[in-house]
């Protein structure tokens, strides 16, 4: 019996350690010497091609090609995973393994860190000129897809929906082989194959709204406008005109051609509709070009005609496009309306109008547009001009002034005006319309007399088209050179991959998006959001209004936000610079940590007046200064801000002066300011720099129990 005991102990003792064999044989291989120094082989080699990278095309290419990627992620857990399965085969540990997993698990222990930091942590700005407040910062490294509504007939505004969007650094069309760096072929192949496993956005949008469909069509991630030749025109009107001879006998001849050449200009920053042109003709007739940026717009240009009679009073009429109906409005009751803001109902839509401002020498009509859901909008409008028109984009009201001079030049008040009698000539208007056709329309000073598309060019030849054929407003048009635009005055071109072109003057991010918003669908460009000290409206081509059932929607590709959870205010900005030079030696900031003097109140909280905050505890006379930043904490999340930058001063001779300050003395100083600064803030909240500290700890323990056992051996 004790023999077949001891056979059975020994059996299931060999059973153990075949076991056991078996399994630290992974381990140990895992864990082995060998394969650390191929791992940290590989990992060194992938480094020092990132630093080529890196000095090349520069830190964005890198990151997004190599340090983002799951494949770098992978070999930095292959590390790791090495690391511990070398301290788990050396188990049970003695006190000669201490320094050895010291230095070991504090490498982990700094991955670790590291992880947090990369998944968690969040690195913002923010920007504030002196005396103001600020509780929202910028990440200037994370853009989002904003989608938000106005609401033209309830109250209730649902909440804007941020989509991340992270494309890449480069051009959708440059992730082909065949287009891949066409002016730099440095690291071309190893550089491609990189770019396939890097993670990005490809087009798929997720649900962001009832009705709401997104898909992204195309990305550039660098694109520069070119310059777009003007319209050029060529008109004949066909009616004779008078003239003398030589010898004083009045005769009647033919008129030539004309050339008509209308250049759109430039977009002007803070300028949120497109800019047209005009041009007079010999015998004052006008051709005027502008640009529709949306279908509705475009109906509103054939579709918002007069109707005349009892709608056109001395002062003319207006004729509104709202939802695809139209709404007209005689001047003379608007302009005799009793002051004190009055408002008008624009028929049956819901929409209001009031706030009119008339000025009779233009004449000149400026109103604001009122919908029932509390959004208000300012349109001006110029009979003459209708390319200089300010449209209401956001409720989808698009309107014409309309004025028959032909009623005024029969007071004796206004006969001999040679503002009216310029108005009483014919005027062409061309529109581009949002599918880069040209559209057309004669006015004759009473009436629209035809309306169309022009042409397309047959067989080689110029688009050419006649008018009113058979009437004293007979004319011919030639089309001598037109090239649609992307944006006023210019189109947008991709330039080629490439670290140069990263710092190319004028280069922008653009997103080509599909959006199908309440059964009407949409293709558009849209342009990045450039982050701005002084908060600008955003440009034509930066956000896109879609017009659905009584709702607009407002597409917006824009930086990522982090609410502090506290207001900053900056109280005062100090700059000193070297003894006898302007070279800058020292700058700080003087800030309180704040919230609203009324927390319950949502438009004091984003208030940006000093007046509307007050100081938390300890959070009054902050001094954050080079090399020495303050710690607060926010919304469960405690940041560090540091003094990154600043601007200024600026002086009343400037006109940035003027912009910062409205001249009110500060409630902390007695007397106004003589100038005015910028402070730029880093905000950091980093989870993982305990831990990093603790490795970094633990490694050098490590490393020094290595050196001390050493020496007493």
């Amino acid at each position: 019996m004790p023999e077949d005991f001891d056979y059975q102990n020994k059996a299931k003792e060999h059973k153990r350690r075949l076991v056991s064999a078996f399994l630290s044989a992974p381990l140990r291989i895992a864990g082995s010497l060998s394969l650390g120094i191929l791992l940290l082989a590989v990992l060194l080699t992938v480094l020092a091609w990132g630093t080529f990278v890196e000095s090349e095309y520069g830190g964005t290419v890198a990151k997004f090609v190599l340090y983002s990627t799951n494949w770098f992620s992978a070999i930095i857990a292959l590390l790791c995973l090495n690391i511990l399965c070398a301290v788990v085969v050396r188990f049970p540990w003695g006190t000669y393994h201490i320094p050895f997993l010291l230095a070991h698990c504090g490498l982990l222990v700094l991955f670790y860190g590291c992880y947090q930091t990369w998944h968690y942590g969040e690195e913002a700005q923010i920007t504030l000129p002196e005396g103001s407040v600020g509780r929202m910062a910028t990440k200037t490294d994370q853009q989002q897809l904003q989608f938000s509504y106005i609401e033209h007939q309830f109250a209730d505004t649902p909440q804007p929906v941020q989509v991340p969007f992270f494309p890449g650094p480069f051009n959708w069309q440059d992730y082909e082989y065949e287009n891949w760096f066409r002016n730099e072929p440095k690291f071309k192949t190893s550089l491609w194959y990189a770019l396939q496993l890097a993670r990005r956005d490809q087009g798929k949008i997720p649900l962001v709204g009832k009705n709401v469909k997104v898909e992204v069509l195309d990305y550039l991630a660098n694109s520069a406008l070119e310059s777009v030749p003007p319209l050029e025109l060529n008109i004949l009107w066909k009616q004779m005109v008078k003239t003398k001879t030589e010898f004083g006998e009045e005769t009647e001849v033919p008129r030539n051609w004309e050339p008509v050449r209308l250049e759109m200009r430039q977009q002007v920053p803070g300028m949120s509709s497109m800019q047209g042109a005009s041009a007079a003709m010999s015998k004052d007739e006008r051709v005027s070009f502008f640009a529709a940026a949306s279908q509705d717009e475009l109906t509103a240009f054939q579709a918002g005609l007069p109707k005349g009679g009892k709608f056109s009073g001395f002062w003319g009429e207006l004729v509104f496009c709202y939802g695809g109906k139209n709404y007209s409005l005689n001047v003379d009751s608007l302009v005799t309306l009793p002051s004190g803001n009055e408002r008008v109902p624009l028929g049956g839509s819901g929409l209001e109008i009031g706030e009119i401002r008339f000025r009779e020498r233009g004449p000149i009509i400026n109103f604001a547009v009122f919908a029932p859901g509390g959004t208000k909008e300012s349109m001006t409008l110029f009979p003459d001009n209708p390319e200089m028109n300010v449209q209401a984009r956001k409720t989808g009201v698009f309107a014409s002034y309309w004025l028959e001079p032909q009623k005024m030049l029969k007071n004796s008040d206004y006969s001999s005006n040679p503002l009216l009698q310029r108005l009483a000539k014919p005027r062409f208007d061309f529109v581009q319309g949002p599918d880069k056709k040209l559209y057309y329309r004669l006015w004759s000073g009473e009436r629209i007399v035809i309306g169309g598309v022009v042409p397309d060019a047959v067989g080689g030849k110029k688009p050419e088209f006649a008018v009113a054929e058979g009437t004293p407003l007979a004319a011919a048009v030639s089309v001598t050179r037109f090239v649609a635009q992307d944006t006023a005055g210019g189109r947008i071109v991709s330039l080629p991959a490439g670290q140069g072109r990263e710092h190319h003057q004028g280069t922008e991010k653009r997103v080509k998006l599909r959006v199908e918003f309440d059964g009407k669908e949409d293709t558009f460009w849209l342009r990045a959001v450039t982050p701005t000290v002084v908060p600008l409206p955003p440009e034509s081509d930066q956000i896109r209004y879609l017009y659905g059932k009584n709702r607009t929607l407002c597409v917006q590709w824009d930086f990522a936000k982090i609410d502090l959870g506290f207001a900053v205010l900056l109280k005062k900005f100090e700059q000193r610079t070297e003894p006898g030079t302007k070279m800058p030696s020292h700058f700080s900031s003087l800030v309180d940590f704040s919230e609203p003097v009324d927390p319950g109140n949502l438009t004091q909280a984003f208030s940006r007046r000093s007046t509307d905050y007050r100081p938390l505890p300890d959070g009054k006379d902050i001094l954050i200064s080079m090399n020495r930043p303050a710690y607060f904490k926010g919304l469960g999340s405690g940041y560090r801000i540091y003094q990154s930058s600043y601007m200024g001063p600026y002086h009343p001779n400037q006109p940035q002066f003027f912009e910062l300050y409205d001249g009110t003395i500060f409630p902390w100083e007695d007397k106004p300011r003589e100038s005015v600064s910028m402070s730029t803030l880093s905000v950091n909240n980093d989870p993982g720099r305990g831990w990093k500290y603790f490795g970094c700890l633990l490694i050098v323990t490590g490393t020094a129990g290595f050196v001390w056992r050493r020496r007493r051996s």
